[in-house]
């Protein structure tokens, strides 16, 4: 007889009314130690750079359809001076400029198939429609004066994109609200794909990708 030990799933749309983490942080059924791919493998992030190192590395391990949407370089661009140049470097976050996605992840398993674990990147039916001005002001209250702009490059239906990410000089923390890869992955998908493949996580922290200098 097969017996389900346990399912959760979610699905939800990165730039929706709620962010990812609120959402996560909302549903009780969801594990809840969560990470995310600029953080994890890294005991602390002590340099801005740190965060894109980390996914870099995180997102062909953990995201489950990482090969459709292949991360090229990133770079410093500069530090952001006045309110102008966030808006500006905002609103190119948002279509027209860069598609629109989600994510859907699920967990679960019986005592046919055992344990299973998905995280993946869901691109919208239309992934060019227009954002909500409310999100975007929003971000816009996020990135602060004194922050620093990254830049990370994509490619996604053989188009590349450029998205960019900003990073508190004092703290190197990363924005995550808004951001397209700042979603909070469950500890239990990394547990299990480190089981899975049966990763050393110390080794596995000394890949470094590549910092494209212009």
């Amino acid at each position: 007889m097969r017996t389900v030990l346990f399912l959760v799933s979610i699905v939800f749309n990165i730039v929706g009314t709620a962010t990812a983490n609120e959402v996560f942080n909302r549903c009780d059924t969801l594990p809840s130690a969560q990470m995310d791919l600029f953080t994890y493998g890294s005991p602390s992030i002590v340099t801005s750079e740190m965060n894109f190192r980390n996914l870099f590395r995180n997102f062909p391990i953990y995201v489950d359809n990482a090969n459709e949407i292949k991360l090229l370089y990133y770079h410093y661009v500069e530090t952001i001076k006045n309110k102008k140049q966030i808006k500006s470097y905002v609103k190119r976050n948002f279509p027209p400029y860069v598609p629109n996605w989600g994510v859907a992840g699920s967990q679960g398993g019986n005592s046919d198939i055992g344990e299973f674990s998905t995280w993946r990147f869901t691109i919208e039916q239309d992934p060019f429609q227009t954002i909500d001005e409310d999100i975007v002001s929003k971000m816009m209250q996020e990135v602060k004066i004194g922050y620093e702009v990254w830049e990370v490059v994509f490619k996604l239906w053989d188009t590349t994109f450029h998205y960019y990410m900003f990073v508190n000089a004092k703290t190197q923390a990363i924005v995550k609200w808004g951001n397209i890869f700042g979603a909070n992955i469950p500890q239990s998908h990394i547990d299990f794909i480190n089981r899975k493949y049966k990763r050393d996580t110390k080794k596995h922290i000394e890949v470094v990708p590549i910092l494209h200098h212009q």
